[in-house]
Parts: C-alpha cells; sequence; structure tokens
C-alpha cells in the first residue's frame, strides 16, 4: 500500500511538471509571434496621410524664378483650396484708364495711396506708416500727470523741525509745578498742504503734560512741503519736553 502511493504520488508530479513546461513553451511561441508579426509584414499607410507639402513662399522680388520642384505623388485635385498665406503683399486694386486730358491736368506722377506699397510687396516711397507726420502736423504728446499721493509723506522730525515757521511754547501747568513733575511727552502729527496741524495723537506721556502740549503743537505753523511741484500733506513726530525750573 505505502510503495503504491509514492508512486502514484511521483507520477503526479511527473505529469505537473510536463504540463507546466508545455504551458511555458506555448506562451513563448505566442509572444515570439506577436513581436515577429510586425516586421515580416510591411507597414502600408492609408491614402489619407499622403499629403502633398506646400512649396516655400519665395517673396515677392524680381528676381529669376527658380524651376517649381517635381512631386513623385500626382497633382492634388482642383477642388483643393490654396494655402491661406498672412504675409503674402496684396493684390492692387485695377485702376482705370483716364483720358489725356485729365492726366496733364495733374501735376507728376500720382503717389501711391495709403497702405499701397511697391511692386516688390514692400511699403513703397508714399506708403502709409504707423506713427508717420501726416500733412505737416505735429503730434500732440501729453505729458504724464504726476501720481496723486493719498497717504501723507513720512518726514523725520528734524526736517520738519527745520520747516517750522511759527512755534508756540507750551504752558507749564500750576498742579505739575506744585507736584514737581517732569516729563517728555511723543507726538504724531499729519501736517496738512498749507502748514497747519490737521491731526495731532498723542502716543505717550503724562496726561496732565499732554493736554498743554496738544494745545500748543496745534497751533504751530509750517513751510508745505512740494513734491513734483505740488504741495503734500507730512507725517511726522513732535517732542515737547517739560522741565522745571530749578530757581
Amino acid at each position: 500500500m505505502l510503495e503504491n502511493d509514492a508512486e502514484s504520488r511521483a507520477r503526479g508530479r511527473n505529469l505537473r511538471r510536463k504540463a507546466l513546461a508545455i504551458s511555458v513553451l506555448l506562451e513563448a511561441a505566442l509572444l515570439g509571434a506577436m513581436l515577429l508579426w510586425p516586421l515580416i509584414t510591411p507597414g502600408v499607410l492609408p491614402g489619407l496621410f499622403n499629403v502633398t507639402p506646400t512649396p516655400p513662399y519665395r517673396g515677392g522680388g524680381g528676381g529669376p524664378e527658380e524651376p517649381a520642384p517635381t512631386h513623385a505623388h500626382p497633382p492634388a485635385s482642383s477642388t483643393n483650396r490654396s494655402p491661406l498665406c498672412l504675409f503674402c503683399a496684396k493684390p492692387s486694386a485695377p485702376t482705370s484708364a483716364r483720358p489725356s486730358s485729365e492726366a496733364g491736368a495733374s501735376s507728376g506722377a500720382a503717389a501711391p495711396g495709403i497702405g499701397e506699397g511697391g511692386s516688390d510687396g514692400l511699403p513703397g516711397p508714399g506708403a502709409w506708416m504707423p506713427g508717420a507726420d501726416l500733412g505737416g502736423k505735429p503730434l500732440d504728446i501729453k505729458k504724464p500727470e504726476p501720481l496723486e499721493h493719498k497717504s501723507p509723506l513720512h518726514r523725520s522730525e528734524g526736517v520738519m523741525a527745520a520747516a517750522l515757521i511759527y512755534k508756540v511754547q507750551p504752558q507749564y501747568p500750576d498742579l505739575a509745578r506744585r507736584i514737581h513733575l517732569a516729563g517728555t511727552v511723543y507726538l504724531r502729527a499729519i501736517i496738512s498742504i498749507d502748514g497747519t496741524v490737521r491731526q495731532l495723537e498723542v502716543l505717550s506721556g503724562n496726561p496732565i503734560l499732554a493736554r498743554p502740549a496738544k494745545e500748543a503743537v496745534l497751533q504751530w505753523r509750517y513751510q508745505p512741503t512740494r513734491l513734483n511741484g505740488g504741495p503734500v500733506e507730512v507725517e511726522t513726530f513732535i517732542t515737547v519736553n517739560f522741565v522745571l525750573d530749578q530757581q
């Protein structure tokens, strides 16, 4: 019983090995046929892809004409439209014949009209060019207007101190003298175009000293600041010092 079982198992393994080898050979033969088939059969493109190339544009010069190239393909049918050329010269409009009396009345030869060119497709002596002077009239070129500064210009405290033309000294508060209060008040000011202080903001300082400092600075006058020939508003900082009298 044991020997028979071992022999049957060996026969089964041999059958499976043979089946695997046969399947591998079949797949390899099929893959080789798929790879070799395009190389054996010549590829032929359909007639849709046989396009006759357009001859290159030779310009509008008056030189000798070159012979037209010969094509191996048959000429295209008359139903095909000619290719669109964006750089070809426009055909000149036919001119009507005038009688000799009318031709003699005109002085000299007529210049080409606006937009007409020479015989070679280039602009002739009388052709109109963009930006050309027509009729001897000078072109009216407007000067660019200066940019408007909506926000005030920033100037340092030293620069604006030099432009100060009228200054009022702040009054020392009596309460500050009695309590021996001294200090510095820092202000942010916006000076209008006429030199007056339009807006004033206290940045730091004792409230007892800030009020008289603000009242005094609002009366100051500055020389107007100009930019590009026009007055502009200025933003600056102002420092007011309160020092007790030592006497």
